[in-house]
């Protein structure tokens, strides 16, 4: 798959899995699939991409951005797997910490990153626009 595919598909999976819609636009996510320090990782069945988790590395670091799957494939541990791949990834390219910020009215990512020990560092208020919600910051030891 090239990147302008993989942009656009990762665009659909974000309107269909965001209540408010994809956070990003096809542009934004090829600029964001361009630069050599994302990691993306995709799960794809029958040639469609049903999930996926996109990372960005700054030095021993990253973040977090976007992880996603399809409504119809929830709740078959697609998510944690491209959560555990992801984390063996980084591990080899020396990070130590994944981070990230969620809206906090996402209970269900929030019980997700729970499940899989990330920690609490703090509330961000006011973080998110359209609607307005405050992010938690979490943060994972890998």
């Amino acid at each position: 798959m090239n990147n302008e595919y993989i942009a656009q598909q990762l665009k659909e999976i974000s309107e269909s899995i965001f209540e408010h819609g994809s956070p990003w636009s096809t542009a934004q996510f090829l600029s964001q699939l361009m630069q050599e320090n994302t990691e993306i990782i995709y799960q794809c069945k029958d040639g469609e991409m049903i999930g996926y988790i996109l990372c960005q590395r700054v030095l021993d670091e990253a973040e977090l951005l976007l992880i996603g799957v399809l409504p119809n494939y929830k709740h078959q541990g697609i998510a944690t797997s491209l959560l555990k791949d992801m984390c063996q990834r980084l591990q080899q390219r020396n990070v130590t910490h994944l981070f990230l910020e969620v809206r906090l009215k996402n209970k269900e990512a929030i019980a997700f990153y729970d499940k899989h020990h990330f920690k609490e560092l703090g509330i961000r208020k006011n973080y998110y626009k359209n609607p307005s919600d405050d992010a938690k910051m979490m943060q994972l030891e890998i």
